[in-house]
């Protein structure tokens, strides 16, 4: 793979993988819900303005 230093890259093993896998779908949703959050909680003020004028559909 090809990576520039741009942007951000995750890799992820075959273990995490079966390890999500085993998670139930409520667990799943909490754990997004917890990274939604947690993104949220670090993107600058604007960002956070814009988000919320989309949801709006004000753009």
């Amino acid at each position: 793979m090809n990576y520039s230093g741009k942007g951000f890259r995750y890799v992820c093993n075959a273990e995490k993988m079966a390890e999500y896998r085993r998670l139930s779908p409520q667990q799943k949703l909490e754990w997004l819900e917890q990274m939604n959050r947690f993104l949220y909680d670090l993107m600058p003020k604007e960002s956070k303005l814009a988000a919320e004028r989309f949801r709006r559909g004000e753009i």
